[in-house]
C-alpha cells in the first residue's frame, strides 16, 4: 500500500515530536516531554493502530505518566499497548512480557494489589519461558512479586516463593581481578 503525502508529514511530524518528548525528559523538563509525547501520539493516530509510530508512543507517554505518579493516566496507555503486542506479537512474547511487568510495576506503586499480582504472573510465566531460572529479569521480576505478597499480608507465600526459586539462591561470586594481591 503507498503511502500518501499526508502519511508522510504525520510521520515527519512525529518524529519532530518524539525527539522532543525524549530530549526534554532525559533534561527533566517532564511537563514539555508530556505535551510533546501528547502531540506526537495525535501524529501517530493517524498512522494505523499497529503502526510503530503509535505504539513508540504510547511507551513514550506512558513512561512519562510513570515517572509523575500519574498512575490513572498510565495504565490505559499500557493496557492498550498490552492489547497491541498480544495481537501483533503472541500472548507469549517477550516484549508482552515487558508491558505486562511495566503495567504491574505501575499497578504496585498505586496501591492496586490484585491488578498487580496479575500481570506480575504473566509476565513472569512469559519471561519464564524464555530466560534461564537465574536470569536478572525473572530475579528482579520475583523479588517484585515478594514484595508484593509481603505488603499483602502474605508472608508464608512470599517465603514459600523465595524458597522454592532457584533465582534466590545464594551463589558464592569470585572477583576474577584478584585486586588485594597488587
Amino acid at each position: 500500500m503507498q503511502e500518501t503525502d499526508r502519511q508522510r508529514e504525520a510521520r515527519k511530524r512525529w518524529e519532530i515530536y518524539k525527539t522532543a518528548g525524549q530530549q526534554a525528559h532525559l533534561q527533566g523538563q517532564i511537563v514539555q516531554s508530556e505535551l510533546s509525547w501528547l502531540s506526537s501520539l495525535e501524529e501517530a493516530e493517524t498512522l494505523g493502530e499497529a503502526s510503530q509510530q503509535l505504539v513508540i508512543s504510547l511507551e513514550g507517554l506512558s513512561e512519562v505518566y510513570w515517572a509523575q505518579c500519574k498512575y490513572a493516566m498510565a495504565a490505559p496507555l499500557c493496557r492498550r499497548l498490552l492489547r497491541i503486542y498480544e495481537t501483533t506479537l503472541g500472548t507469549d512474547h517477550m516484549d508482552v512480557a515487558v508491558i505486562a511487568n511495566n503495567l504491574a510495576m505501575l499497578y504496585h506503586s498505586w496501591k492496586k494489589h490484585e491488578d498487580a499480582e496479575r500481570f506480575y504472573r504473566q509476565a513472569l510465566a512469559i519471561k519464564q519461558q524464555h530466560l534461564p531460572e537465574n536470569h536478572p529479569d525473572i530475579v528482579t521480576l520475583l523479588a517484585s512479586y515478594a514484595r508484593l505478597l509481603y505488603e499483602t499480608n502474605r508472608k508464608e507465600e512470599a517465603d514459600m516463593l523465595k524458597a522454592t526459586s532457584p533465582a534466590f539462591a545464594q551463589t558464592w561470586k569470585r572477583s576474577g581481578t584478584w585486586a588485594a594481591h597488587k
